[in-house]
């Protein structure tokens, strides 16, 4: 059984967390683990919000945090509920360096059906499966995003 589970988080597809914490938990069994949950804030990525104020900005990532939080300690049982961090930049590379913080020994993260796009770019799912230095199990669900 595994004692360390990291789960990107993404709030455009909540619905996919609980999902993952279910599979974490009979991961960790009946074992004493850690869930551990990172959401990536791209906000900044190409300086997107560059026409809104520095002060709206902050407001929308506290917002963001508290929402972020809040489905983390909604879904994950206490006495699993490890880590759960808000980085910023580009998704595969933060859930990387937040795994190479955490230390677990799996990440689960959730990927959407291919599409011509993915052929092209890649996924954030496929780098991270690339990259890491644990094992990554991929979830995935039935409709396509």
């Amino acid at each position: 059984m595994y004692k360390s589970i990291l789960i990107p988080m993404d709030l455009e597809h909540e619905d996919m967390f609980p999902k993952a914490v279910a599979l974490a938990q009979q991961l960790i069994g009946n074992e004493n683990g850690f869930i551990h949950g990172v959401y990536v804030d791209e906000t900044m990525i190409h300086h997107a919000n560059f026409s809104i104020s520095g002060d709206a900005v902050e407001q929308a990532r506290q917002e963001t945090k508290q929402q972020v939080k809040a489905l983390f300690r909604k879904h994950v049982p206490e006495a699993l509920q490890g880590k759960c961090r808000v980085r910023k930049g580009v998704v595969y590379d933060a859930v990387l360096e937040e795994a190479g913080k955490v230390k677990p020994d799996v990440i689960l993260v959730a990927a959407g059906r291919p599409g011509l796009s993915s052929y092209l770019l890649g996924s954030n799912a496929e780098k991270i499966l690339r990259h890491a230095d644990c094992s990554v199990f991929v979830i995935r669900d039935d409709h396509s995003w």
